[in-house]
């Protein structure tokens, strides 16, 4: 595939499968590129979109991760607009996705897990019908251990029945302790490292914490931190 002014091919590494190749850039508009872009990602990390769980993880913050995560529910979601996709915020020590498309804060994954609101309220629906949303939630004493309990690992497996597929915005690995667990709970995980941003040594360091029997990718990211505002506008949000 002929390189785009911001989509440009990359050797990615895969452990235990072949490079995925491709890297990711966002601008706006650019709908048809960056549809192919994740379909790429998904289709060669072996989302098979059965009742699977597929963490999205990197080293330290600000690598694209929330955008990565986001690209692919909402490409995967189009794609099978049979299945029912849930894309889970568990960063609560940084979270985003309510602020990048004007949500109230809460509820949220943490009021969910705490039994303070339930799952119908805690979650956002989307212009894509099949398409959720899950933000963190609001700032609570102890969040951290809420996440590290036997109820987040019973939410996944709910969850898991639940939706075809639920993708987590982990947490950065050397940054919040809890994305090793995190991690632990899905069937696969997509690393995400951003080009030219961060060192080898966190990025081979995090990578050792990993199951490699579930890391399924390493994507090489150039994207702005910032939710584009084209996926804002996919989302309807």
């Amino acid at each position: 595939m002929a390189a785009e002014p911001e989509i440009e091919q990359v050797a990615l590494e895969r452990r235990g499968a072949p490079a995925l190749g491709l890297a990711v850039e966002a601008r706006e508009p650019m709908l048809p590129e960056a549809d192919e872009v994740f379909r790429g990602i998904y289709t060669r990390a072996g989302a098979s979109l059965a009742s699977e769980v597929l963490a999205v993880t990197s080293a330290i913050s600000g690598e694209g991760k929330t955008t990565i995560s986001l690209g692919l529910a909402t490409t995967i979601a189009q794609d099978y607009p049979e299945r029912r996709v849930l894309l889970i915020e568990t960063d609560v020590q940084r979270p985003v996705l309510a602020a990048d498309f004007d949500l109230e804060p809460t509820p949220g994954l943490v009021e969910y897990l705490l039994e303070r609101a339930p799952f119908e309220e805690a979650c956002r629906v989307s212009s894509l019908e099949n398409l959720h949303l899950l933000p963190a939630g609001g700032a609570v004493s102890g969040a951290g251990r809420v996440l590290r309990s036997a109820r987040m690992a019973s939410a996944i497996d709910a969850l898991r029945e639940a939706y075809e597929l639920v993708i987590v915005d982990a947490p950065a690995m050397l940054v919040n302790s809890d994305a090793l667990l995190l991690t632990d709970l899905a069937d696969l995980v997509v690393f995400v490292v951003r080009a030219g941003v961060t060192p080898q040594p966190l990025v081979n360091r995090a990578l050792e914490q990993l199951d490699q029997t579930k890391l399924r990718g390493v994507v090489l990211n150039d994207a702005r931190p910032a939710t584009p505002g084209w996926l804002r506008r996919i989302c309807g949000l």
